[in-house]
């Protein structure tokens, strides 16, 4: 049940908590069309100015790896690049942001003033799961990684968007890679998988794993939401939850909406590249990445062409805050404070939290603060669970 509050402003109780979501992309953004992610943006819900501006302290990136780049097994390519990418971002603006490697580190830097950068992958590693690849992702920062490949079947893992489903779950192979990913202390992100992945995965990890911005079945039947057993799974292996901000993750009726205007102009011309093996050109990469930089900017699957606000229509429904803390809420009476988080993948607009920007993070509070939560529940939520799994992924393997 809802707990006694402190004497603190939903203000003060903001500022004072380490503030943290677990599943962002503005790199993406930088990649593709070359924005200054330290510069408020009109388009797109998320950028680093505005995520200052509304005291986001700690960003984990979920570098997206586009299902397009698993072909011909470039998504190892494209993690390298998206890496470099924010590593570039990061030395540009060193006054202003630093990279962590630990808790430690997050509580050092944000201290210090700065906005702390944890750097995550979407769209898992490499299809292969190579064993060193994963280690030199490590090496070069990664703590945490989606296990699938998106929306694509990988050699050791299902993924629930693609029609080829061939492990029921995960293989040997994808056992192994998860040992590693214990012993080095790397956070599984079980989102994206097949329901039988994600048994599977929380069976076989030593360490705690998250679903990084999922919601409840209870609300809405969309195939990457949770059931309440999985849910109840993942906090007793000592995980957590991040909840999704988009209105399909939130309700049914969302759901159900977005399906009704999805259409197949979505299968943009990208999604539908396809490379011969025995195809050595050059030109194909650059065709791709060309083709995702124009749909990056003008659609049709987003709408980072358009200012934020203007993507809302009146025809279209969308979720309030008081839909978001609902989950939230659910959550905490389902499986306990310590395993909800924030996971809101703030992208463009249109089905996300209605007037809700990056700017918005103190909304969260309080709501949560008017729900009657205490603060050192709200603090969990905004940020301290999130700090917690990055310390517990690395355990002694056996």
């Amino acid at each position: 049940m809802p707990e006694g509050s402190e004497k603190l402003s939903a203000s003060q109780l903001h500022e004072k908590a380490i503030v943290v979501d677990g599943h962002v992309h503005i790199i993406s953004r930088v990649f593709h069309e070359g924005i200054d992610p330290w510069r408020p943006q009109t388009t797109g819900l998320f950028d680093f100015a505005r995520a200052k501006q509304g005291g986001v302290n700690v960003v984990i990136h979920a570098l997206y790896l586009e299902d397009q780049y698993n072909r011909y097994n470039y998504t190892i390519k494209q993690a390298c690049r998206l890496i470099e990418t924010l590593y570039r971002v990061i030395e540009t603006n060193s006054d202003k942001m630093e990279l962590a490697l630990t808790s430690a580190d997050v509580r050092r830097i944000v201290a210090s003033g700065k906005m702390a950068q944890v750097l995550g992958l979407e769209g898992g590693f490499d299809m292969d799961g190579d064993l060193d690849v994963l280690r030199f992702l490590y090496r070069a920062g990664v703590r945490m990684t989606q296990f699938v490949h998106h929306r694509t079947t990988s050699s050791f893992a299902d993924s629930y968007g693609d029609e080829v489903q061939v492990w029921n779950g995960i293989n040997d192979r994808g056992r192994e890679i998860i040992r590693e990913m214990n012993r080095l202390g790397i956070l599984i992100d079980i989102s994206h998988a097949t329901e039988a992945t994600q048994f599977q995965i929380i069976d076989a990890s030593q360490a705690p794993v998250v679903a990084s911005h999922v919601g409840a079945k209870h609300f809405s039947n969309h195939p990457q939401n949770l059931s309440d057993e999985l849910l109840k799974l993942v906090a007793a292996k000592g995980g957590l939850i991040g909840v999704h901000g988009h209105g399909s993750f939130l309700a049914q009726k969302y759901w159900d909406w977005r399906r009704s205007y999805e259409t197949a102009s979505w299968r943009t011309r990208s999604m539908q590249m396809m490379r011969a093996p025995n195809d050595h050109s050059r030109e194909y990469i650059s065709e791709l990445d060309a083709l995702l930089h124009d749909e990056w900017k003008n659609g049709p699957s987003t709408f980072y062409g358009t200012p934020w606000r203007e993507t809302y229509s009146d025809k279209q429904p969308a979720p309030t805050i008081d839909d978001y803390v609902t989950t939230v809420d659910y959550l905490i009476n389902l499986i306990g404070a310590d395993h909800v988080g924030i996971g809101l993948d703030l992208m463009w607009g249109t089905f996300w939290l209605r007037d809700f920007d990056a700017t918005c993070y103190p909304k969260l509070t309080e709501a949560l603060l008017g729900k009657g939560y205490s603060p050192e529940t709200i603090q969990k939520i905004l940020g301290e669970n999130w700090l917690r799994v990055l310390d517990t992924s690395r355990v002694d393997v056996k």
